[in-house]
């Protein structure tokens, strides 16, 4: 059942993501319910009443016997009645048309109820009482049908169609174009969850802890960085949100780098080829550093920006996917990797972690930028614990966005 219930939190997890494909299918097929609406225009139903004609009193077995109302229903509904109703029609209907328009059921014992709908009230109407009348002749005259309806000897006609019901082009069109949204609807959901149940890219920050047993020191929102001048503005006007400078300043002080007056102490930031959405971390984490007063450096591929002594030093390094190495990087005091969310495999994850242990390096832990906005997940409490403990509230960092 747990189980179970996982899978559903993961599919609806998966339809809210890609809700606007979701909403944008479901509104095509709005449209396209409205159209085949108008397509096919509302039908109109009129209904008649007919009293079974008593039997013969020139037949002694029918004189003495009963009638079957099943019997009349079937006759009525029977291919020579509707095809004769459906000629004496102005202008004639096929026989398959009207078998598809008209519905026969035994209201008593004596009394049959004719349904029959039609493109206009006219019509049907006209149908339902050409269906009663051409009954009536088959049930109580020799005359053959289809053909020439004769002389009608001991007609029965109740209630003939008068009024005609239904027909509401808005009722008719919000029913085609409701129907037409949930198959939209569902069929994308379908869709969705083809796509995303072959995705083996994490994105619950507890999935990502799981995968290599570390925790997830924070959430915060990537900096948006494509060109030279996006980096250069990062490095020298950068300036976090309350909630991101938050994230940020424990993730330091979970490091115990945001020591002021100790010794010089050093981060590396590792981040994935391709994970544009964690490769600004690491001047994130330097220009939040330097606004509370440590003197910070960045270095890249062993060249330092600004030079000289500085108290932190944040070293970015960026490893393959496939062939993680971190042999000839040059060693820290602690060791984080950034990664986005939906972004990076447990394989790939578990992979850098071997390669990190093969170094003789320690990860300290996980920082995931851009989290998952149906992450209900923190990602700092061990499996073991979760599955013996009940539900842990959720704090929720990183997730407010900034413009740049």
């Amino acid at each position: 059942m747990s189980a179970q219930q996982l899978d559903v939190k993961k599919s609806w997890r998966a339809i809210r993501r890609y809700r606007l494909i979701v909403a944008a299918v479901a509104a095509v097929g709005l449209l396209v319910g409205l159209a085949a609406g108008f397509l096919v225009p509302p039908l109109h139903t009129a209904t008649s009443l007919v009293v079974l004609p008593p039997p013969l009193a020139a037949d002694p077995e029918k004189a003495t016997g009963t009638q079957s109302i099943e019997t009349q229903v079937f006759i009525a509904e029977s291919e020579p009645v509707l095809r004769s109703a459906g000629q004496n029609l102005s202008p004639a209907l096929p026989s398959e048309v009207v078998k598809g328009r008209v519905k026969v059921t035994a209201v008593t014992d004596d009394v049959i109820q004719i349904d029959a709908k039609g493109t206009t009230a006219g019509q049907s109407m006209r149908l339902a009482n050409a269906v009663a009348e051409v009954y009536l002749v088959f049930v109580t005259t020799d005359q053959k049908l289809p053909g020439d309806l004769g002389k009608k000897t001991g007609a029965r006609v109740l209630e003939q169609a008068t009024t005609a019901r239904g027909g509401n082009l808005a009722i008719h069109l919000g029913i085609f174009g409701l129907l037409g949204a949930l198959i939209g609807a569902v069929a994308s959901s379908i869709g969705v969850l083809a796509k995303v149940r072959g995705d083996r890219r994490l994105r619950l920050r507890d999935e990502i802890a799981d995968a290599v047993g570390l925790p997830v020191l924070a959430s915060v929102s990537s900096y948006q960085a494509t060109d030279v001048s996006d980096w250069a503005y990062l490095l020298e006007h950068y300036s976090p949100t309350a909630v991101e400078a938050w994230s940020l300043r424990k993730t330091l002080h979970h490091l115990g780098l945001d020591v002021k007056g100790g010794g010089p102490v050093s981060l590396t930031v590792i981040s994935f080829t391709g994970d544009d959405k964690a490769l600004p971390l690491g001047p994130q984490l330097a220009a939040l550093a330097t606004s509370i007063g440590i003197t910070t450096s960045i270095v890249v591929d062993s060249h330092q920006e600004p030079a000289g002594t500085t108290a932190l030093s944040i070293h970015l390094v960026v490893v393959d996917r496939d062939a993680p190495h971190l042999v000839g990087a040059e060693r820290t005091t602690n060791t984080i990797v950034a990664l986005s969310a939906g972004t990076v495999t447990a394989e790939e994850l578990a992979r850098l972690a071997v390669a990190a242990a093969a170094d003789d390096r320690n990860i300290d832990g996980l920082v995931v930028t851009d989290p998952d906005p149906t992450d209900r997940t923190i990602g700092r409490v061990s499996q073991s614990m979760r599955r013996s403990s009940s539900r842990l509230p959720t704090l929720l960092t990183g997730t407010a966005r900034r413009g740049k």
